[in-house]
């Protein structure tokens, strides 16, 4: 016998008689838990099927009221948990070994809370899981069933909230609302879709100076003091040594973009800005195979934050911008750098051509076309889903990750 058909689990029961003359009605007379799990299965249940936003709703009032004892925040956490994970059919999976390490609290709390759920009526069976083997015998693989679980809503919520229900058991529907009802529902939407008052924290007052206006004879007209006026800003100048014309400016990329391949710890720097940065040493002469020689010697970091700025350090502690230069005494001559001569430029070129000769220029590698770029990532990734297809039992860390590969293996085809 279907348990609308005897009396209901749901029903309101008549309240006790009550002491000394005075009626006196308890919340929880209207509820009584449903703790047979005859009564807990989909075709069984007195709760109506809902969806995500009347199961929380519900789950709210019935642990709100205290219809059962064991029910608290913690309930209210699962039953949260659940209705994320809702589908369109009302129905989730339960995922007992996922669900209690994302919730952080143990599995034994985990399944009394689903069991707290059951009992309000919150919850029931839609498929039972079991840990029979599914896959062919001899496959040496093991694929259980899982548990389903759907959402419901019971009986003594609509009667609480004054809905108006068509049917009976997990197939029945909301139709309307009663005149108690229908004023709940108006109260609750205006409650929702209220705005929330924002309390912003008032602006600091505070009482700057402010100029005193110089008053001129008896006339209201007075004109602003001296230097009250902002001055415009003058645009930044640039410093001598990194001055260039447009064709300079060229150039300087153009060198910059062969240098900084070839130095490693130039390459996080942008283009223009290194080309900036090498301005100086550009106009001295330098080719750009001598920049990336000169370069790679300095002691630097492996990874500077800002290459350019490396760069233009040097040049100042080179040219002396950094301070002035100190004063030489007076008994002593001051040094004066001498340019080199014929034979030394001639001796220069000498050991430059030799080094040339001893380690060639390598030229660079053309880059493989799109199409071999492409198949080289698409073999990757094949090589990669057979290796994770190919895990046993051992390899993988859970039991929901075993089950994926086993779900794999299942719909590759022979």
């Amino acid at each position: 016998m279907m348990q609308h058909a005897h009396a209901p689990v749901h029903a309101a029961a008549a309240p006790p008689r009550p002491l000394g003359g005075q009626n006196r009605i308890s919340p929880n007379n209207r509820f009584i838990p449903v703790c047979e799990r005859a009564d807990q299965e989909i075709g069984t249940t007195a709760s109506r099927r809902t969806r995500r936003g009347d199961f929380l709703r519900a789950a709210t009032w019935a642990i709100s009221q205290g219809l059962h004892p064991k029910a608290g925040d913690t309930t209210l956490r699962v039953a949260r948990d659940l209705a994320a994970r809702l589908n369109a059919d009302g129905h989730v999976a339960y995922c007992r070994d996922t669900t209690w390490r994302r919730l952080g609290i143990s599995r034994r709390t985990l399944e009394r809370h689903i069991a707290v759920l059951r009992e309000l009526g919150l919850l029931v069976w839609a498929v039972h899981g079991t840990r029979t083997n599914t896959r062919p015998a001899g496959s040496g693989e093991w694929a259980g069933t899982a548990t389903i679980y759907a959402a419901v809503v019971p009986r003594a919520w609509d009667d609480a909230l004054g809905h108006r229900v068509s049917g009976h058991g997990y197939h029945a529907r909301h139709i309307g609302f009663t005149e108690r009802g229908r004023q709940l529902a108006i109260a609750d939407a205006r409650r929702r879709t209220r705005p929330a008052r924002r309390r912003d924290t008032p602006s600091c007052k505070t009482n700057h100076p402010r100029p005193t206006a110089e008053m001129r004879g008896k006339k209201n007209n007075t004109s602003a003091p001296q230097g009250a006026r902002p001055r415009p800003r003058r645009r930044h100048d640039v410093p001598e040594p990194y001055r260039a014309s447009p064709s300079q400016a060229a150039h300087a990329v153009s060198v910059a973009a062969l240098v900084r391949p070839r130095v490693p710890w130039t390459q996080s720097e942008g283009l223009r800005r290194l080309a900036f940065a090498l301005r100086p040493w550009i106009a001295t002469g330098l080719s750009a195979a001598d920049l990336a020689a000169d370069l790679s010697v300095w002691h630097v970091s492996r990874r500077p934050a800002s290459p350019a700025s490396v760069i233009m350090a040097r040049w100042s502690e080179n040219a002396g911008y950094d301070g002035p230069a100190a004063e030489p005494d007076g008994g002593e001559d001051t040094p004066s750098g001498v340019p080199p001569n014929a034979a030394f430029l001639a001796a220069m070129d000498t050991v430059r051509s030799r080094l040339t000769h001893l380690s060639p220029r390598v030229e660079p590698e053309p880059d493989p076309p799109g199409f071999v770029i492409r198949d080289r990532i698409l073999a990757s990734l094949a090589e990669a889903d057979r290796a994770r297809s190919a895990r046993t039992a051992e390899q993988c860390l859970t039991f929901a990750e075993w089950e994926d590969v086993c779900d794999a293996r299942e719909r590759a085809p022979w």
